[in-house]
């Protein structure tokens, strides 16, 4: 009775003459006498055999769920869904089996042509203490003038990728798409899909008659995504992008270049990743794999998804479902797996995937438990708040009931968790450590995926990490509670982790959370007294306006004066208020300096603890500022600061350049320059080239305190030949060295750039040449180049070393 009002999601059949049947099947058993029990009709739940029923879900069994004879299986499915959540027990439905039928029923057809009143209806699927966040818990629609998500739709060859996109593209009505299909080569999109298009052209957008776009792919990524934001211009609203990939595509470059595109980032965001599997051929398909490099990609489609499709069920019994179902837990344990049949889904399973999102990262770290219902070693995250264990779990075979052979592949696949409570992290020495986990060496393992929801030292929001392979990324979240105990969260997938070497990294960041003995400032209310008392300053945000005037040492100075104004400066909630302080500054002012005297004015991007993380790493560096000189700063001008990326990059390279002890090394931070009239003819003029401004370093001689080299440096871009038909400008990057020849001694030279959004790494071997041709060229889209557009300035750390005085040691795997 409580769940017979319960409405599923609504599901458009194409096939009007099977409706009108069902329809008249349903009339005719009425009429025949039986109305009481066609409205009264019910299916008895139960389990699949293979799964591992957790205790709490047991009690769940042989329970009734009221079955209207409208429903599809899918609506069946989402009802029994509700059931068990109203009892506390979360269930993620992949499939619903009749065992009488010995098959899972079809999702998109009518529930009473699979189960009769009164069968069992059993689960394939997740089970968790504690609902599920629905979508609609999770997300928020999109909103006219939000970013348009973008899905990367990827899977095996005859999987049936293409038959789900033509039900996308040619059946549903309530959502507009465009589909990229990511081609690369001779072969164009299916013609099923651009019946009407011209396929002879290179690149192309085709508006449907329901809004949806196509758009074939034959060069670049990115000119697809430029050419639908131009058609969007004109007056064609999307709700979504889908990239179909080649059947064994990695999806892992198509995932960099949408998350380090600013271009890109400006109008769309990634939604995430969603892998169609077919259930008949899986299995064979896996145990094919040789251990070479389709091996490799075969299993990180399943290892990289945020969702799995599992097309074709109504091809293979029930065994195969759950076995298929099993394997695909072994090497993905928290991806959502939803059952179709001939690529029938719903389209709200390919939008709403929200993996890059913070709120679905916050939430999937308050999961109730790891989806134990099927025994397999999720991500290992116990659910027990107070639980202070590291949690793992690997590969397959955890206390299955059915009885087939784990592949070699499934025990190398694995995953573990670090929980910490009442620990936090250091920012700036995360950071660095997101750097190392990115560049993995191959002996401690393949990262396929990250995630975590750290405490921060200094900060009141907590810290996002996301990683895919060595795609990384970190955001603020929502604020921690007032009573919510602080802690570190944090998941690693992959293949072949080295667990010890990993935590040998990680575990030293941790830091224990000190909870302040003395009470919060609390500001009194006005009227109960006539003047301005010192915690109504620093509650509302006065006290950090005035202190956002003085160099961070004074804060430090003004924080030592009492127990009240430390707090006010170093507590958690002073950051914010410095952010706010500093939303005051006119537009386009710095929001952080660095003097060439040893100034920082940091305390508006970093907490306090951070400032003091950044000096002491600046100092152990042994770093030269090397900045032109102005009228204004007779001695160089200061490092500036936009934002809080600017400076992490910064702090980030002075912690490297602590590890390295080379005392025969002498490192320089300078900055190539071009004047805004310069760079704006550069970019309008297509086919142009550009030179910076020349950079003077003074080198001293460690044997001859009177000797000294004067090395002078230039950058220049110039055009690149492109042989394909993507339309993508060019330009290659060389360095042009001034005055080498006239130098004491022959310098090898790394250049390395400090930038939030990209690394160039430029080795020189000799610096006499007087050009010399780099390896780095770049696309327009670059983030490069969106930064040369936004500030024309190149920012790099030099490091030379004299070629008598031996090799220069590289800071990473990609400078040698």
């Amino acid at each position: 009775q409580a769940f017979g009002s319960i409405e599923g999601p609504t599901h458009r059949f194409q096939d009007q003459t099977l409706q009108a049947a069902l329809r008249g099947a349903v009339s005719a058993a009425a009429a025949a006498g039986a109305p009481e029990a066609v409205m009264s009709s019910h299916v008895t739940l139960g389990f699949h055999a293979s799964l591992d029923v957790p205790a709490y879900a047991k009690a769940l069994v042989g329970s009734s769920v009221m079955l209207e004879p409208s429903w599809t299986v899918r609506q069946l499915a989402s009802a029994v869904e509700r059931f068990c959540a109203t009892r506390g027990v979360g269930v993620r439905i992949t499939a619903l089996v009749n065992p009488v039928r010995g098959a899972a029923a079809v999702p998109h057809e009518q529930a009473t042509l699979h189960f009769h009143s009164g069968d069992r209806a059993l689960v394939v699927g997740d089970f968790q203490q504690g609902a599920w966040p629905s979508p609609q818990d999770a997300f928020k629609p999109r909103e006219p003038g939000s970013l348009v998500p973008i899905t990367i739709f990827t899977g095996f060859l005859g999987a049936g990728k293409t038959t789900v996109l033509n039900y996308l593209l040619l059946h549903q009505r309530e959502k507009k798409f465009a589909v990229i299909e990511n081609e690369f080569g001779a072969v164009p999109i299916d013609n099923e899909l651009l019946a009407n298009s011209s396929l002879g052209m290179a690149e192309q957008v085709i508006v449907m008659e329901n809004g949806c776009m196509c758009c074939t792919v034959r060069g670049d990524l990115l000119g697809a995504f430029d050419a639908i934001r131009k058609q969007m211009e004109t007056g064609s609203p999307l709700d979504g992008v889908i990239i179909e990939t080649t059947g064994m595509a990695d999806p892992v470059p198509i995932v960099r270049t949408l998350r380090t595109t600013p271009d890109i980032a400006r109008y769309f965001k990634l939604d995430g990743t969603i892998t169609l599997v077919d259930t008949k051929t899986i299995l064979n398909r896996l145990s094919e794999c040789a251990g070479g490099k389709e091996d490799q990609e075969r299993h990180r489609q399943i290892s990289f998804a945020d969702k799995i499709l599992l097309n074709k069920l109504d091809l293979v019994d029930q065994e195969q479902v759950a076995e298929v179902w099993h394997r695909i837990r072994s090497y993905n344990a928290t991806a959502p797996v939803v059952g179709t049949v001939k690529g029938i889904v719903d389209s709200s399973e390919l939008t709403n995937i929200g993996a890059f999102d913070t709120e679905s990262i916050v939430l999937e770290t308050k999961v109730h438990g790891h989806g134990g219902g099927h025994g397999h070693g999720g991500h290992g995250d116990c659910g027990d708040d107070d639980c202070q264990e590291d949690h793992g779990g690997g590969g397959h075979g955890q206390g299955h009931a059915h009885g087939h052979e784990s592949s070699r592949h499934d025990n190398e696949i694995g995953s573990f968790s670090i929980v910490r409570q009442a620990h936090e992290v250091e920012p700036l020495a995360f950071a660095r450590w997101i750097r190392i986990i990115a560049t993995l060496p191959e002996e401690q393992g393949k990262l396929y995926r990250s995630k975590g929801v750290l405490a921060a030292a200094g900060r009141s929001a907590k810290l996002i990490f996301h990683a895919v392979a060595d795609v990384t990324e970190t955001s603020d979240g929502p604020d921690w509670g007032e009573h919510e105990q602080r802690c570190c969260k944090i998941v690693f997938i992959g293949k072949k982790l080295d667990r010890k070497a990993i935590e040998a990294r990680f575990l030293p960041l941790l830091q224990p959370f000190v909870e302040k003995l003395r009470p919060p400032l609390r500001a009194a209310s006005p009227s109960f007294s006539r003047g301005m008392k010192f915690d109504m300053l620093a509650q509302r945000g006065v006290l950090h306006h005035a202190l956002l005037g003085l160099w961070t040492k004074d804060v430090v100075r003004v924080s030592q004066c009492s127990a009240g104004l430390r707090d006010a400066v170093f507590a958690p909630d002073a950051l914010p208020l410095f952010h706010i302080a500093a939303s005051g500054l006119p537009i386009g002012a710095a929001r952080g300096l660095q003097t060439r005297e040893g100034q920082m004015w940091l305390h508006a991007l970093l907490p306090m603890n951070s400032v003091k993380k950044y000096v002491l790493a600046w100092r152990g560096a042994k770093v030269q500022l090397a900045t032109k000189c102005s009228g204004e700063y007779m001695w160089g001008e200061p490092l500036r600061f936009d934002s809080y990326g600017d400076v992490e990059a910064a702090g980030v390279m002075w912690l490297e350049l602590q590890e390295i002890t080379d005392d025969s090394t002498v490192n320089f931070v300078t900055e190539f320059t071009w004047r805004p009239e310069t760079m704006q003819s550069f970019f309008k003029e297509s086919g142009s080239a550009t030179n910076s401004a020349l950079v003077k370093l003074t080198v001293d001689d460690p044997a001859d305190e009177n000797n000294e080299d004067e090395l002078r440096f230039r950058v220049n871009l110039n055009p690149e030949e492109n042989s394909d038909s993507s339309g993508m400008k060019l330009h290659r990057m060389s360095l042009q060295l001034v005055g080498g020849k006239t130098s004491t001694y022959v310098y090898q030279i790394f250049f390395h750039t400090i930038d939030p959004t990209y690394q160039v790494h430029i080795n020189v071997p000799d610096h006499r040449q007087p050009i010399f041709p780099t390896k780095e060229v770049f696309h327009q889209w670059h983030p490069l180049m969106a930064g040369l557009k936004a500030r024309p300035r190149l920012r790099f750390l030099l490091r030379l070393k004299s070629s008598d005085s031996g090799p220069l040691d590289a800071m990473c795997g990609c400078c040698g």
